[in-house]
């Protein structure tokens, strides 16, 4: 699962834009002014944020980011309340509306104290505009204020905070500590501060170092156990009523990889029939473990005949993975389809062979017939006398339809084509007729001759 990281400008993460007391914060509905010695101010007229707030207004802000920005867009109070894991609840309905309005009131100033990586200057601007919800729909329509927005999307003074961890954090100062240190780790594995310092960043209540190192250290453990960023601390007394916290990150450990467990190799059982089986498949899967370990199943569990149609039709109809679609294929003896399609085309092609042949033997008795027949009207005309010959052309010329017919002895003396084919014809006639035998008159019976 991809991490939904939140950007943030530093100048966000190292001034406080919430707060740790939440029962304080309850105490000041008409307002609350937060001063920084280095010029920061937060201002609000109605109650300041706290840590519920600040999860609240990354999630907004995270779907801003996911739509290139936006400044304005709608969603579900629900979807809101979910993803920052919060229960469907009537209360935290009420909250969100709240925390808008909390967040709406909130102004931010940087009075010569907003640093761009180069230089100081001064900024003012809120972080929401307006916030709505709609009678019909219910969604909830959220505007971000242009100024705030633009610093969060432009800068490069940036860091990323990991929203799943935002919310495991839980502890208020366990998260504001979690920003300022994500701030600082940015360039370095070490960060010294004094003790009384560092609650006035965060801020806390507690003024006296032994009291604040008192918190700070379970903040700190809480944050190594819940968050990616490994920090220890300890501490050095520097003088009386001083104290520094030594802030140390651990170096990331390099991810051990895994060791492989390498695979027995697959061994070709001594078998022709499944020898030709592989030798049915694609070349280059001849050598793939897990189809020559399903080929081998199949082959076992039923016979050649069965797991060679199948490897046909895989073969013949595979897209893409050719060992899941020859497992569909074995599971659903596809290639049984194949091998009765090839059957009834072969049957098919057997008959139109057998047809051909056949067209072949008669139209070679045709042939043989019309050679021998040439042969023995050429003879017969041969044999005939001039005159006879003339009669039989005689003969033929009648024959020869109208629109044929030129003089006789023009066509005669031309050799027509289509009169010596009548000629052949009636040649041909009286050749049939003189080896016709003559029917022999019937015997009288002897009783018949008597009466």
């Amino acid at each position: 699962m991809s991490k939904e990281m939140v950007k943030q400008d530093i100048n966000l993460l190292e001034y406080p834009l919430w707060f740790q007391d939440e029962c304080e914060a309850e105490k000041c509905e008409n307002g609350f002014v937060w001063k920084h010695p280095k010029g920061f101010v937060l201002r609000t007229s109605f109650k300041p944020p706290v840590k519920t707030d600040v999860v609240f207004l990354f999630y907004l802000l995270l779907q801003s980011q996911s739509q290139d920005w936006k400044e304005e867009f709608s969603i579900t109070r629900y979807q809101v309340i979910k993803g920052c894991g919060l229960t469907k609840d009537a209360r935290w309905y009420d909250r969100l509306e709240e925390s808008l309005k909390r967040w709406e009131d909130v102004k931010i100033e940087f009075n010569d104290a907003f640093y761009n990586g180069r230089e100081y200057s001064t900024l003012h601007f809120g972080v929401i505009d307006s916030w709505g919800i709609d009678k019909e729909t219910k969604r909830l329509r959220v505007r971000f204020s242009p100024e705030y927005l633009s610093i969060v999307k432009n800068t490069a003074y940036c860091r990323f905070l990991d929203f799943d961890q935002i919310k495991a954090l839980r502890s208020p100062l366990a998260t504001r500590l979690y920003q300022l240190l994500i701030k600082t780790f940015k360039n370095r594995d070490t960060w010294e501060i004094d003790a009384v310092l560092l609650a006035e960043k965060i801020p806390m209540k507690k003024k006296y170092p032994a009291q604040i190192v008192l918190e700070i250290k379970p903040a700190v453990n809480r944050i190594y156990k819940h968050t990616d960023l490994k920090v220890t601390v300890e501490e050095r007394k520097k003088g009386r009523g001083e104290t520094i916290l030594i802030f140390t990150k651990e170096a990331a450990k390099p991810k051990e990889k895994p060791v492989e467990k390498k695979a027995p190799a697959f061994v070709m059982p001594e078998n022709d029939e499944f020898k030709k089986l592989v030798a049915m498949l694609p070349p280059e899967r001849h050598r793939q473990k897990s189809l020559l370990e399903l080929v081998l199943t199949w082959f076992n569990k039923k016979d050649f005949d069965f797991v060679a149609w199948n490897i046909k039709y895989a073969n013949k109809r595979a897209i893409g993975n050719y060992p899941a679609y020859f497992l569909k294929s074995l599971q659903g003896n596809f290639g049984l389809v194949l091998k009765e399609e090839e059957e009834v085309s072969k049957a098919a092609a057997s008959k139109k062979h057998e047809e051909v042949k056949t067209r072949e033997v008669k139209l070679s008795e045709a042939q043989i017939k019309e050679t021998l027949e040439s042969a023995r009207v050429h003879e017969y005309l041969k044999s005939l006398t001039p005159g006879e010959l003339e009669t039989v052309e005689q003969e033929a010329y009648a024959k020869l339809p109208t629109f044929l017919k030129k003089p006789f002895d023009e066509m005669r003396k031309a050799n027509h084509i289509s009169f010596r084919s009548f000629v052949r014809l009636v040649a041909l006639e009286r050749i049939n007729a003189l080896g016709t035998p003559k029917e022999t008159p019937r015997q009288p019976k002897l009783s018949e001759v008597a009466e």
